[in-house]
């Protein structure tokens, strides 16, 4: 299960497993919902990433996301993923 909050119009926080399931939710919230700055994803909380999890991840940094990572696993996904960090 996957928590997704959208804390101001440029934070994304996100907790829990990022799946194929939750992918669909997060394109559709961002979609609906266009930053007027680059927006920060906030993974501090996610405990796993699956390849579709990793598949949103590359597209919302293809639309300049930067992400925060706040352990050596994220960390390395973002790396491994060529995401930039904050």
């Amino acid at each position: 299960m996957l928590r997704i909050e959208l804390t101001d119009t440029t934070t994304l926080h996100m907790s829990g497993r990022l799946t194929a399931e939750c992918s669909e939710e997060v394109k559709v919230l961002m979609a609906g919902n266009p930053p007027l700055a680059p927006v920060v994803v906030d993974l501090s909380d996610v405990t796993y990433i699956d390849r579709d999890g990793e598949e949103l991840l590359r597209w919302l940094g293809e639309r300049g996301a930067r992400f925060k990572a706040g352990n050596p696993y994220l960390h390395d996904v973002c790396e491994r993923l060529q995401l930039e960090e904050e």
